[in-house]
């Protein structure tokens, strides 16, 4: 809890501060005396030794009483990576090491070598993804895209596997080894494209026109609902604004009419969702790839399998963004792995695992993007591997100080 209302008010002062809208907590409001007040006094207001012309002495904030405390530090990580208090020989490592921050360290290391950090990241993926439970009366198992998205962060492979690795991408773990096993997904796709192939995520998906596949790409891996891009500036179409960066007719009206602005205006969201969800209507219902649409148009009384054109005008064609055309599935990934909004959604739900946050989509549980800037720097930097970048975010200030 403690640490909750402290990264809260960080944010806080982090947005504020970067906010052009008025005087941050750190400056003095516009025309006020900045000379007037007592110097010695904490809550600052003052100016340096007197002098007039000497910037302001920021005010003071509970953040700055914040001291550093690795036992306190490695409890939560504990309690974090291996759902366990630490031992009281842990605990005496770190308490009475000349060096704490070494201590602290070599623990965080130990941790995440421990097969309990595999057993509890599979458990955190599958909440992230809203997937789990085994195969069942001929249905594919809902683990398997968990369990491969955990393998790929504790053997410390790139990120981007999750959406281009083509083989293995249905591995199965063992808990009593801790071991994975390779595995593919053998359901009738012509080349896997990591997750976005997984026959579990898309018989859990499966709905009108793979709208919902789709939206399960965009919350769980760009962590922002829909619409997914905006133009630089909304124009007015039929009296109402729109903000998609595509044009506004690209999008069809029969037999849906996603040009419809009579209650809310459907392409700002459908001009982007039209364009990705073709590439999964392939899938049934079960998750296994056919050769043509298996999902219908929700059309009165009776619905229509879809097709292309009831997505998308005629000459229009399938993309994961304005400016990105995508034809399948795998350039789909290869898409998503060079999107920067992939990779900062990858470090925010890291830093929200980390700092006890609720989900970043469902809850808006966001954090500015100055304070996640050092550690998606170090994501980048670290070849997109996501257990180093965890790693980082434990040894940091945000999360050693109390």
């Amino acid at each position: 809890m403690k640490r909750t209302r402290m990264l809260t008010l960080l944010a806080a002062i982090a947005a504020g501060a970067c906010s052009s809208s008025g005087p941050s907590s750190l400056e003095p409001p516009s025309g006020g005396d900045t000379t007037g007040g007592d110097n010695n006094n904490p809550g600052g207001g003052g100016t340096a030794g007197g002098d007039p012309d000497a910037p302001p002495i920021p005010d003071k904030t509970v953040l700055d009483d914040r001291v550093t405390s690795y036992t306190e530090a490695l409890r939560t990580a504990s309690l974090k990576l291996v759902r366990n208090l630490p031992t009281l020989q842990q605990i005496k490592n770190v308490e009475n090491a000349t060096d704490q921050r070494a201590a602290y360290e070599a623990e965080i290391d130990a941790m995440l070598a421990d097969q309990r950090f595999t057993s509890r990241m599979i458990k955190w993926w599958q909440d992230t993804m809203r997937q789990g439970g085994g195969a069942q009366d001929g249905k594919p198992s809902r683990n398997t895209a968990p369990v491969f998205a955990t393998r790929v962060m504790v053997e410390e492979r790139p990120y981007t596997d999750l959406f281009t690795a083509t083989t293995n991408t249905c591995p199965t773990y063992d808990g009593a080894t801790n071991t994975f096993t390779d595995g593919d997904c053998n359901n009738g796709v012509g080349a896997h494209a990591g997750v976005l192939t997984n026959p579990g995520v898309m018989m859990q998906f499966y709905g009108n026109m793979a709208f919902r596949r789709v939206r399960w790409v965009q919350e769980i891996f760009v962590c922002t609902k829909f619409p997914a891009e905006y133009a630089a500036e909304p124009t007015t179409v039929k009296g109402a604004d729109y903000t998609g960066p595509w044009p506004f007719e690209s999008v069809a009206t029969s037999p849906i009419d996603f040009q419809d602005t009579s209650s809310v205006v459907c392409a700002n969201c459908h001009v982007t969702l039209n364009r990705v969800a073709p590439l999964f209507a392939n899938f049934d219902m079960n998750g296994q790839w056919a050769n043509n649409s298996q999902v219908e148009t929700p059309t009165v009384p009776d619905p229509q399998q879809t097709v292309l054109s009831h997505w998308l005008r005629d000459g229009e064609s399938t993309a994961w963004r304005f400016g990105e055309p995508v034809a399948d599935l795998p350039a789909l990934g290869q898409a998503m792995a060079k999107d920067p909004d992939v990779h900062d959604c990858a470090v925010a739900r890291m830093y929200n695992f980390a700092m006890s946050k609720e989900d970043i989509v469902s809850d808006l549980a966001t954090v500015p993007p100055e304070v996640l800037k050092p550690y998606v720097d170090d994501f980048l930097a670290n070849g997109m591997n996501l257990k180093k970048t965890l790693r980082t975010i434990l040894l940091s200030e945000d999360f050693t100080k109390f």
